[in-house]
């Protein structure tokens, strides 16, 4: 049942990220937070244990994640998805918006779309953030992955490269990973 939910929720966001009737978009948009808020209430009486120190240390690990994508479906889904993950998610439309707020606000993550406008801006993006903060975990999204873009996101240092629509799952703990990583080091 569990893995029933999850691929609905996964399929309404590929599905939400797809439309372009609002009316539309807005019903998907109601039904996935409806399916995730139902996963959520699963979740919490599945975990209503006491804080242990385990939990706590994972508590340390910076969540703040600048999400940037230009494409208006996904910015409304994915933010909400991170957000009850428990990342703290502040959104950018554009490589301006983007560089804005990285230079406002400390992060410790960065997902980034790599094609936001035009092609590779990205690698503009990825840019910015290593000058403000090098230890930010890096992490592009792309809708069109080449052989080009990947070897370029090696060469940038970034740390992961992943296809949309990407497997939420995956991404957070690919996340998690790379900040607890960079916590020890």
């Amino acid at each position: 049942m569990a893995d029933e939910k999850s691929k609905d929720w996964r399929q309404l966001a590929r599905k939400a990220s797809k439309e372009k009737d609002p009316k539309k978009l807005l019903a998907i948009i109601e039904e996935l937070n409806a399916v995730l808020e139902e996963r959520e209430n699963q979740w919490r009486s599945e975990v209503s244990k006491p804080v242990h120190a385990s939990s706590s240390r994972t508590e340390q690990i910076g969540k703040r994640l600048l999400f940037v994508d230009d494409e208006p479906n996904i910015r409304m889904t994915l933010p909400p998805i991170l957000r009850k993950h428990g990342f703290e998610v502040r959104v950018a439309a554009s490589v301006a918006e983007a560089v804005a707020e990285i230079q406002s606000n400390n992060f410790d993550v960065l997902v980034s779309d790599l094609n936001i406008v035009k092609e590779g801006d990205g690698f503009a993006v990825i840019h910015a953030m290593r000058e403000a903060n090098p230890k930010c975990v890096t992490i592009l999204l792309t809708g069109y992955p080449a052989f080009e873009t990947a070897q370029q996101a090696i060469h940038a240092e970034v740390d992961d490269y992943f296809v949309k629509p990407a497997e939420i799952e995956s991404l957070v703990s690919t996340i998690q990973r790379k900040l607890q990583s960079r916590r020890s080091s």
